[in-house]
Parts: C-alpha cells; structure tokens; sequence
C-alpha cells in the first residue's frame, strides 16, 4: 500500500468514525484523532494476521521508498556521465544534464520544506515506513496542512453548525456562515453588519442567563465546557422557541482565542439525547425538568396523560397548577420523595398528581429525570339517579341534560327544586324556570372551574317579587364521562335557599351606611348645637331687654323662630344618627295619636282630611313620646307633599299584631313577638319600585331643589329602630302609599302606665321664679356659650365663677372648694368633664352637685356620664329658661 493510499485509508476511518457530521458526534480534539489511528492501525494489523500470505503493508511501503530514491539516485549517475560526456553531445546534452541537475534540486528542496504533495507522500511514507508514532503522523494531516491549502475557514463556512472564533474577553474574531444566519434570525446583528457576541445572542434572564454567564467564565478561563440553552428568537408570532448545544473549547496555539460551536437540537430531543430515546415508548408518564423549570422533553405517556401535543410542554406551568417554585426544588434534590401537585389536563378537570424526580442526565447542569402519577380516580364515569333520601332533602338537587345555557332540561328534580323552580314536569327546559342571565353566569362558572380549579362559586337567583320573593345560590357540576366520548353532557345542578342570608347582608349593609353617615351627623349637630346655643342664648337675652312693643321684638322672634328651626334640623341629623337622648316611658298609642292629632290637623293643611281610626285593646308601648311624635308629623307631613295642592286623604290607623301574624308577614326584621301597628297611608300617586328601595336612604328626596333636606324619611327610620321598632312601605303605582311601624308590645302592670295627664301636671309643677342663690363653677372651653350662661345664671342671682378647660377649674378648686354647683362641658381638649370631675371629687374632695352640658345627646355621651353619680345633664341648644331651672331644680329639688 502506497503513502497515499495509506493517508487516504486514515481519512476513510475518521469519516466512518464520525460520520458526515449530521448524525453523530464528531472528534473534537487531537487526542481523539489519536486514538482513532492507532484503532485504525490495529485493525490494520489484525487483518495481516488473518492473512498471513500477503505481504506487510510496511515491506511494500519500505521497498517502494528505497525504489524510489533509487531511481533518483540513478538519474544523478546518468546526469554526471552526461556532464562528462558533454564534449561529445554538443550543446543538447548540455541541456538536458542543467535540466535534470534542475530538477533534482526542487524535489530534494521540496522534500526539505515540505511544500508539495508529492513530496508530502514521501514524507510521510518515510515517516511510516521509519516506525514515526501516530501522534507525529497527525501533526503532518492537521492544521498546517489545511492552512498550507488555504481550507480551514471553507471547512469552518461549510459546517452546518454555528461556529465562532472569539477572544476570552468575549471579541469575535471569526463567525462562519451558520452564525451570521442564527444572529439575523434572532434580530441582534450589529449596524455595521458585524457577528455578535455569544453573551449579546443570548441575552436573557433567569436561569438560562445563568448559563451563559457560566460559559462566558470558562471562555475567559480558557476551559472547556458545554450547556443546554434555550432562546426565543424573531417576532412573528411571538418568537420561535429554539434549543442549543452551546460548548467552548480553547484553541492550541492560540492562548488568547476561544472556539465556540453552537449546535442547534430539536426543542423536544429524542434522537440526540439518549434518555429522551430511552424512555420515549415507556409506559408510565416522564419529563425531563431542568432547574430553570424548562421541560427539556416529555415523552409520549405523559403528554398523553396531559392531552398535550408535541411541543407544548415547554415548562413546568404548563404542567402544574399555582406556584412551582418549591416543586421544582424540591425536584431537584433527587431524593427520589413523591411531591404531590395539581395538574392542568387539556382533555380533562385539573387531577391531583405525585411526582418524583430519580436521576440525573444532560448537558451542563443538565435535567432531573421525573416520573409523574395522576390519580385517575375522579375520572371514571358517573352513574347519577336521585335516591329516595336525595328526593326529600331540603336543598334542591336536579339532573339536567344538554348544555346549561342553551338547550339544557331538567330530566329528573327533588322535591325542593320542583317547589322552588316549579320544574315539575320531565325533560321541561331549564330556561322556563332559571332566567337566562343566570344559565349564562352558570356556564362561565362551569368554564372557569375547569379551568382553574378551586371552590366552585355560586350564582345567585330570584324567584317571585316583592316580599314573596326567594334567593337561591346555584352550584353547578358537571358529571364525569369517559374520556373522548360524545354522549349527552349532563350537569348536576344544586339550589341552597340564601333568603334569609340575603336579607340579613343588605341589613347589615344598610346600617353600616346609616352608622357612617350617622358618626357624621352627630359630629355636625355638635358643632351646630354649639353655634345656636350662642344665637338663642343672647336672643333670649336681648327679648328680656326688648319686649312685646319695641320696635326690635319682631326681628327678634324672627331670629329664635328660625334658630329653633335649626335647633329641630339638628334633632333630625341626631334622630337619623340614632344619638339623640331618648326618655322612654310606657305609653298607650291610643292616648298619644289621640292628643297629638289636633296638632297634625294644623300641620298637613285644610286640603288634607286626616282619619284617625284606633284599633281595639292594644297592648302599651314602651317609647319616647316626643321621638315617636315626630316620626308621625315626618310621615304625615311627606304624605301632605305627595298628594299635593290638591290634597286627599291621610289616615293613621292602629292595630294589635301577635307573633304568628309577625311571622306569617316575611318582613325583615320582625321577631316572633307580639307588635303595636301604626299605619300611615295616603292616597297619592304612590311610590315606585326604583324610588322605594332607596326612599329610606339619608339625602335622597324626590322633591325639587331647595324644597327638601331628603332626612325626612331616613330620621324616622333611625327613631323607629332606636325604639326597636320596624318600618317598611307598601306601595302600589297610583294607589297611594302605606308606612308600617311596628313597636314591640310591652307587658306592664297597669299602674306604671303614665298618662298624658300626669305628663301635665309634672310639667305644672316646673318652676317659675328662675332666681336663686350659691356659688357656681362654669367650665366650658367654647368663649361664646361660657359667657351665655355665666351672664344668665349671673342674672339670676347667682356667685357665678368660670373656667376654660378641665386644668384651670382644677386650679380654681385647689384654692376654693366651697362651690354648691359645678356646669361642666362634656367634651374639651386635653381633659374631658366627667374625667375632671372624678379627679377632683378623688383627690380633693369635691362635695359639689354637677350639671353637665354637651352638644352631643345623651345617649352618645352616657358612658361618660355614667362615671359620675348623681350628675345631672342638659343639652345644648338650650334656652334661658332651661339653664336657669335646670340649675334652679338641681339646687333646690322640688320635694325640698
């Protein structure tokens, strides 16, 4: 065998070895060359032994390299005889023996420097045939032979993988033509049209960063190694997802350069990843989970089980449900510990699954290998008949074939559905007995569960009108059927009555409204009490120096006319509040309506007849008379606008209502007890649906603008329930409008019962000589009202002394006890009354009576009151009059 035929038998073996670079994996480094020539030489050798008749390979190549250099040897005999007998050739043998001298000398050239093939065969048959070792051989057919040919950059361009020869700092110094392609498809090529940087093409986040950053270290290190990189590359359709084989390798000879291949595989490997080969075909569900949570490949069992196609199993939230995070870390660990999770199934509901991870296998960090188990339990198909303990329970169960929101029917119902949702009759279409807003909102809840899992929510539903009406939370659950099969869908459907749930939220709901809006209005009544307590106090004043005849007493009755106006507006907004002070007393609704009607007559005009019609024995009532009294002129006054210049008719009517009526009515609110009904109905144009269920809410009014506060109605609803009571409205359009007011009955003993007469001869023995005499201590942080009442009590024949807050009265009481009588404010800064009054009558002793004045009511105020014994209490606005026999009173009771 010739030196060439030799080469060419060498090149032969490397290509069977490695292929033609599409299929497997190609030797990289010179000692891979090595080793595959010296396995080459021993096959060599072994065939020589099989066949021993034949004649050595290195015999022939021996014999033919001493021919050959014999026949040179030959041919310098021959040109020195030509020389010599050039005397008698003439001038042809002298050019022929130059010629051949010439020739001679190239070749041995040649052969010195190694510059032409065929002295290159020679080489390295002399090399061969002289025992030089392979290594020495590889030297000859590498890099140098290449570069001599001028081959290695067409070799490097016609490689079908990405290649690029860059500097350790990261430089490209070279890029072939693969990786000018795969830089224009990711959209990352310079404006000058030069390469990118590896660390630039793969420009990410996350994990997969991290591996770059792992590259680009071993790159600056001058080492070796490799890693899985995924990239998102273009922008049609949101980008391409592309997996590579990135690896680095340092080059001999070139220190400061690094070689980087970029191969690019399948997103989903089989073939080139032997794990993803091995268990392609195994039965049971596994995934390749890298630690960035990437799915590398899914073999057929769990895309199967997961109803996803090729491709689509990218990453693990494309698997499980929620968060993935501790899963994936827990993967990782390898420890081969189940970890159960909820999977998504696109060909069925979200399942719970087990998974574990057992090995570990790839490139560079590489994957976790993990077996996933989904328990198949809930798939199985359903069998659902209604048994007889179904039928009789007191939720409404129904079976319903067909699509819920389009041509569903109720094939078989409980009892309690066919009661509520009047589906009595087989196969009777669902949208006869579910409006069809609410089948839809079923339906996309039915969607949304599939979906996403979780508690199913229910969709509410009202059947009927009015206080007849029932609210039903619907759940909806289809029926599991074989997987892949198109029979009829059916859906269990349940109904829960939420009725009474409803009635209770929108209570709430209304008085947490109310209890905003009333914390509100107390704070604005403080405030103005304390305002008016000035203009009527000094009003007061001034009508005592102008009276009836002076040409200021008509202003002056004009200005207390309307400040007591405003006085009963801040009643209002305490009424509405539910703040106002409250003095219950046991009274009969016969005698108050009674005496209070020849007042309503003045007020709802002569246009309006009023009918007073008094029901028969009824029970007493426990109430404030004044609070009571004016929840009737609020209704009967709105009645007098409703009916209009027209007028009509008003009629109060009173009835007993025992319990079992109480209950039978299905009013909210009302307990099983007995009531006292007060019925105020007009006959007016009535109320509609739209305005009645908002008519109780503060600052709503359907009057024109100036013509109303829109506190009428909600002050009576804030009096009726501070006194326990209900009030509800019964309307029909252009039938007038009724106003309900029960108040619980009160079980007393006649004797206790306080009549209107006694009312007025309490009253009768109110004092009417305001003078007096002692020593009275005034603290009130508001200048205005203090010198109101130290000039009223002052006028009045009264030692009066003042303090502006809580510290300077205490001051005052360290020097002079000896006060009969101490008016405090209720509120002021830093110290508030009863808490000043405590500490005086703890530390020094205080003997004095105490009168507290506040503009809050009472009833916001009591707890505070309640730190004091004894203490008396005055409202603010007050009048001369009031403050004076108030103070009058507490010095001197009546009985003394």
């Amino acid at each position: 065998m010739s030196g060439a035929d030799n080469v060419k038998t060498l090149r032969e073996e490397l290509l069977d070895q490695t292929g033609d670079g599409s299929d497997g994996p190609r030797p990289h480094t010179r000692e891979e060359i090595i080793a595959l020539m010296d396995a080459a030489a021993a096959k060599s050798g072994g065939e020589a032994q099989v066949k021993p008749d034949k004649d050595d390979g290195g015999l022939i190549n021996a014999a033919a390299f001493w021919l050959l250099w014999a026949g040179v040897f030959t041919a310098i005999a021959a040109i020195v005889y030509v020389v010599i007998s050039a005397r008698d050739s003439g001038g042809a043998g002298i050019i022929l023996a130059g010629g051949l001298a010439l020739l001679i000398a190239v070749f041995l050239t040649g052969a010195a420097m190694k510059m032409f093939s065929p002295v290159l065969v020679a080489g390295v048959m002399l090399r061969r045939a002289t025992g030089k070792k392979p290594a020495e051989a590889v030297e000859l057919a590498g890099a140098e032979i290449l570069g001599a040919l001028g081959l290695a950059e067409r070799v490097l361009d016609a490689d079908q993988d990405a290649r690029l020869v860059a500097r350790r700092d990261g430089v490209v110094t070279y890029a072939n033509r693969v990786y000018f392609q795969l830089a224009k498809a990711a959209g990352v090529m310079g404006p000058s049209g030069l390469p990118p940087r590896i660390d630039r093409l793969f420009a990410q986040q996350g994990a997969e960063a991290t591996k770059v950053f792992r590259l680009c270290k071993a790159a600056k290190s001058a080492e070796a190694a490799e890693e899985i990189i995924y990239q998102t590359m273009g922008l049609a359709g949101g980008g391409e997802r592309r997996r590579f084989e990135v690896s680095v390798r340092p080059i001999r000879g070139a220190d400061d350069h690094v070689a980087w291949r970029l191969r690019e595989l399948p997103v989903e490997e089989e073939v080139q990843d032997s794990l993803a080969a091995a268990y392609a075909d195994f039965p049971r569900p596994v995934f390749a989970l890298e630690k960035s949570g990437q799915i590398a490949w899914a073999n057929a069992a769990a895309r199967e089980k997961l109803g996803a196609q090729r491709g689509q199993l990218q990453a693990i939230d494309d698997i499980v449900l929620g968060e993935t995070s501790d899963l994936v870390s827990g993967l990782w660990r390898i420890d081969r510990e189940p970890i159960t999770a909820q999977v998504r199934r696109r060909n069925a509901e979200p399942a719970e699954a087990s998974f574990s991870a057992f090995r570990r296998g790839g490139i560079g960090e590489g994957f976790a290998c993990v077996e996933m188990s989904i328990d198949e339990s809930a798939d199985e198909v359903e069998d659902v008949a209604l048994s007889g303990d179904i039928s009789e329970s007191p939720f409404g169960v129904a079976i319903i074939e067909g699509e819920i929101n389009r041509d569903g029917r109720v094939v078989e119902a409980n009892k309690a559905f066919a009661d509520a949702f009047g589906a009595h009759k087989k196969n009777a279409p669902l949208v006869k007995s579910v409006a069809q807003a609410t089948l839809e909102e079923l339906a996309e809840e039915i969607r949304r569960k599939t979906r996403a899992g979780g508690s199913p929510k229910p969709i509410e539903a009202t059947v009927g009108a009015g206080a007849a009406s029932r609210t039903y939370a619907l759940f909806a659950r289809p029926v599991r059927r074989k997987r892949g099969s198109y029979g009829v869908r059916r859906t269990l459907l349940y109904s829960v009555d939420v009725t009474d749930r409803k009635q209770m939220e929108e209570e709430y709901a209304q008085d947490q409204k109310l209890r905003g809006i009333g914390e509100l209005a107390s704070k604005v009544a403080h405030d103005f009490n304390n305002y008016l307590q000035v203009v009527i106090g000094h009003c007061d004043r001034l009508m005592l120096k102008h009276p009836a005849g002076d040409p200021a007493y008509a202003d002056l009755v004009q200005i207390q006319e309307n400040a007591q106006r405003a006085a009963n507006t801040t009643k209002q907004l305490l009424a509405f509040s539910r703040k106002q002070t409250l003095k219950k007393e046991v009274l009969s609704i016969t005698e108050i309506l009674r005496d209070f009607s020849r007042f309503l007559t003045r007020s709802i005009g002569e246009k309006v007849k009023l009918e007073l019609v008094n029901g028969r024995a009824l029970p007493f009532v426990k109430v404030d008379r004044y609070q009571l009294e004016t929840a009737v002129m609020n209704l009967a006054v709105n009645a007098r606008d409703a009916m209009g210049v027209g007028g009509g008719a008003l009629t109060i009517r009173t009835q007993s209502v025992s319990a079992e009526e109480a209950k039978a009515r299905n009013i909210p609110g009302l307990l099983d007890q007995e009531y006292v009904l007060i019925e105020v109905s007009d006959t007016g144009p009535g109320v509609p649906q739209e305005i009645a269920d908002k008519i109780f809410d503060p600052f709503f009014t359907t009057k024109a603008m100036g013509k109303g506060t829109g506190l009428g109605l909600s002050t009576v609803y804030g009096i009726i329930r501070q006194l326990d009571g209900v009030i509800s409205l019964k309307s029909e359009e252009g039938k007038g409008a009724t106003f309900e007011i029960y108040l619980p009955a009160y079980d007393a003993p006649e004797a206790v019962v306080e009549t209107p007469k006694e009312t007025k001869q309490t009253r009768a023995r109110e004092p009417q000589d305001l003078t007096g005499a002692g020593r009275v201590l005034i603290v009130e942080d508001e200048d205005p009202v203090r010198n109101f009442v130290v000039a009223t009590l002052t006028d009045c024949g009264y030692e009066v002394s003042e303090a502006a807050d809580a510290e300077e009265a205490l001051e005052l009481l360290e020097e002079d006890m000896d006060f009969d009588l101490v008016v405090s404010d209720v509120m002021m800064p830093d110290i508030d009354g009863p808490t000043m009054v405590k500490q005086a009558r703890e530390t020094l002793g205080l003997q004095s009576k105490i009168i507290f004045m506040s503009a809050y009511a009472e009833a916001a105020v009591r707890d505070q009151l309640d730190l004091i014994e004894g203490a008396g209490y005055i409202q603010k606005p007050f009048t001369l009059q009031g403050i004076a026999s108030t103070v009058k009173d507490t010095l001197y009771p009546p009985a003394e």
